[in-house]
């Protein structure tokens, strides 16, 4: 039998589970199972939105069927064009350049 570690959830991940049964109507144990099915997500993202606009984005998820992995997929692929991305100075430069 596999034993499932217990994920400790932060103050603010707490937030996102009551926000996810005040506002979505989910039972609590099956709002805290979203919220830690997609922790990664979460953490990732950083606490800079209100709780319940995480809560909003995890509901929309499970409903359009949305998986974690395809989600940090996407998250890493705007990191991905980020990172290639030289800035308006770059651009400015080249623009000088032909004049």
């Amino acid at each position: 039998m596999k034993v499932k570690a217990q994920v400790r959830l932060s103050l603010y991940e707490r937030g996102i589970v009551e926000a996810l049964s005040a506002d979505h109507g989910y039972p609590a144990s099956e709002a805290r199972a979203l919220v830690v099915e997609y922790i990664e997500i979460v953490r990732k993202l950083g606490g800079y939105e209100n709780c319940t606009h995480y809560a909003q984005l995890l509901d929309l998820a499970r409903r359009s069927e949305h998986s974690p992995a395809e989600w940090l997929e996407r998250i890493q692929g705007i990191e991905k064009g980020e990172l290639r991305d030289r800035g308006i100075g770059s651009e400015e430069r080249q623009y000088l350049q032909t004049k």
